[in-house]
């Protein structure tokens, strides 16, 4: 055989070059020796195939090779099956044998475009063996086709069916489809998952076309005369080239399988429910101990809303009796102030008596406001408490009563175990009222006479304070809800915030109250408050007044004669006052000093008509960093609001002058408006 590296084989050129590229191209594409002869008897191309097979000098042009020589090994069938194709005759295919080992081959000459031939020359020796193998492979594939419990289809890459096996058969008995679209169209397919109709190119055969390969998708389709469930899965048949020839269709009917689960699932719902039935019974056995008792809560609702809404109105008739009790001694001091203006001596007294009414009626608010919202004495607006001071006044001022019970069916007696040194730190206005309350129970407790005893000691590190009669006596019940507020054995006389309002107190002080009492042999209350150990035994001296340094003062307060008082007293101290009523008023007469002498200090009232004092004190401290702050309220102050707000002192209502000017001064004193 020649060489098969060629050298000068061909003589075209030009576009004759490019074709004959293009016929060798395709020759090498044919699986079998082919070569193309001229119809004059010359080798015009040939395949590398062919090069083995036949005759060809590597090192002379094709074109100088004629066919007598190239086909030698085939003898003269092959020269003859070519004589007869050059002279218009069919296709021709002659088997023969090849050389001298006698090998078996197919020739085929067939005429290729006008002036040439194709000869082609395949071994029978390799077709028959590959033969044998594709049926044996044939036969196999339909034996596992049939044992497969899923119904199987083969496409080609068209999607035309080429093979099923026997249960994909049956599904479509009446009218068998041959496609994709055609299987589609008598599935009807509805996705479960997704809960929608699936359209043609999102079935399984279409995306495994597409080269995806499809694992148990779950399907509702139309088979078998009713609608089946099936887990469809997909595979693309891909060839030497990984290139995609067909697909291979798999779809298991899950049909029973999905009724079991759901059967089972109702099953398990049915037990869920069984056993949340048992549960809520259990729970209902559980509850039958708790029954009588939300019965009853239930049925005395209404009671105990009519009670809380009495109790709130005595509540309120309560403290209207003590404002309007310091409001009289207001009006009756005003009137004689009007006739006795000629005297210095009764109008400083008669001054002094409205002074301390007013102070009553602001101590009267301050209870109520404190004892609403329970909160606690902050450090600053305390002072120091002798405990025997304060029992001794509670004393003196509750010997009316006592006398008058025990001009009555018994005596009253008092017992003093007062203690030196017994001190705390509190409002004395509080400490001293829930002493009355104290003293005035233990009074009414004894209404055929008895022993009343004020006990004052420390215990560990509590300054404590006791009141013990021998009256009447608590049972364990009414013990427990002493300290409830509105509870009262005392009916229409009580109000049932006595007690109430000595543990508010209590606990504002940071302290305990305690009750220890036997039915028929009295009750002792025991307040226990935190031990001041700090205070000097000797009360410290007033600070010698000093002279007043003159301010510029800007006043906001909405209401006329409270603008008015304020300005006058700041006058007479020497200071010069603008007053203005609203926010805005505020804030331009601010902006408006910055060219002239500033501001030195701002007193706003919070409830203002355009906005929060508190607002006002947050502009003027943003603005004005220079300007001193001060707030004036008739609400309760509360220390955290202030200290963010940025206020220097807040004062409340009504307003004391000689605690206005200590703070103006820059002295403030340690006032209550409760003392």
């Amino acid at each position: 055989m020649a060489d098969a590296t060629p050298t000068h084989e061909t003589d075209p050129t030009g576009a004759d070059a490019r074709e004959h590229a293009r016929l060798t191209a395709l020759l090498e594409a044919l699986p079998v020796a082919a070569a193309l002869f001229r119809r004059t008897g010359t080798l015009y191309a040939l395949n590398t195939e062919a090069r083995g097979s036949l005759v060809v000098d590597a090192k002379a042009p094709l074109a100088s090779q004629h066919w007598n020589v190239v086909l030698l090994p085939l003898g003269d069938e092959g020269t003859g099956c070519l004589r007869e194709a050059a002279a218009g005759a069919p296709p021709v295919t002659r088997a023969m044998a090849l050389g001298r080992d006698g090998r078996r081959v197919v020739v085929r000459v067939v005429p290729f475009e006008a002036e040439l031939l194709l000869l082609t020359v395949s071994e029978v020796a390799d077709r028959e063996p590959r033969r044998v193998v594709s049926e044996r492979v044939d036969r196999e594939l339909a034996a596992l086709l049939e044992l497969t419990p899923a119904a199987v289809r083969m496409t080609d890459l068209a999607g035309h069916i080429v093979q099923v096996n026997a249960l994909a058969g049956l599904e479509h008995s009446a009218q068998r489809p041959t496609t994709v679209r055609e299987l589609w169209e008598l599935d009807a397919p509805h996705d479960i998952i997704n809960n929608r109709p699936l359209s043609f190119l999102d079935t399984p055969a279409m995306r495994a076309l597409a080269g995806n390969t499809v694992r148990r998708q779950l399907l509702e389709v139309r088979r078998l005369g009713a609608q089946r469930v099936i887990e469809a899965s997909a595979s693309p048949i891909r060839d030497a080239q990984d290139g995609v020839t067909g697909v291979v269709l798999f779809d298991l009917d899950v049909t029973d399988r999905e009724q079991l689960a759901g059967q089972l699932q109702d099953r398990e719902g049915r037990e869920a429910a069984l056993q949340e039935q048992v549960s809520y019974e259990r729970e209902q056995l559980e509850q039958l101990v708790e029954e009588r008792s939300r019965a009853l809560v239930a049925s005395q609702e209404e009671h105990v809303r009519e009670r809380r809404l009495a109790a709130v109105g005595q509540l309120a008739a309560g403290v209207m009796h003590d404002v309007n009790n310091a409001l009289n001694p207001i009006m009756a001091a005003a009137y004689l102030l009007r006739h006795h203006a000629e005297s210095p001596d009764a109008v400083r007294d008669y001054a002094n008596r409205i002074q301390k009414a007013a102070e009553i009626a602001a101590a009267t608010a301050s209870r109520v406001g404190r004892f609403i919202r329970q909160e606690p004495v902050h450090a600053g607006g305390d002072e120091a408490l002798d405990l025997g001071a304060l029992a001794e006044e509670v004393l003196d001022l509750t010997e009316p009563m006592r006398l008058q019970r025990s001009s009555g069916s018994g005596t009253v007696d008092i017992v003093r175990q007062i203690s030196p040194e017994v001190r705390t730190r509190g409002l004395p206005g509080e400490i001293r009222e829930a002493l009355l309350n104290l003293v005035q129970n233990a009074i009414d407790a004894m209404t055929s006479g008895g022993t009343l005893t004020m006990r004052t000691f420390v215990e560990g590190g509590d300054a404590c304070i006791s009141v013990r009669d021998t009256g009447v006596g608590m049972s364990a019940e009414v013990r427990e809800r002493a300290f409830e507020p509105f509870f009262t054995t005392k009916g229409s006389k009580g109000s049932g915030l006595g007690l109430a309002e000595v543990y508010g107190i209590a606990r504002r002080h940071r302290g305990t109250a305690t009750i220890s009492s036997v039915p028929g042999r009295g009750t002792e209350v025991t307040l226990r408050l935190p031990v001041d150990r700090g205070v000097q035994a000797a009360a410290e001296a007033e600070p010698a007044a000093s002279a007043v340094t003159p301010l510029h003062i800007l006043v906001v307060e909405d209401h006329d004669d409270g603008r008015e008082f304020l300005r006058r007293i700041l006058r007479a101290d020497g200071h010069e006052v603008d007053a203005v009523g609203t926010c805005a008023d505020a804030r331009d007469r601010l902006a408006a000093a910055e060219g002239s002498p500033a501001f030195d200090l701002v007193l706003t009232d919070v409830g203002l008509p355009d906005g929060s004092g508190w607002d006002l004190v947050r502009h003027v401290r943003a603005r004005h960093p220079a300007v001193r702050i001060g707030v004036i309220t008739g609400w309760e102050a509360q220390d955290d609001r202030d200290a963010e707000s940025g206020a220097e002192f807040v004062l409340r209502k009504p307003l004391r002058a000689a605690e206005l000017h200590a703070h103006i001064a820059g002295r403030p004193r340690s006032a209550s408006p409760t003392e």
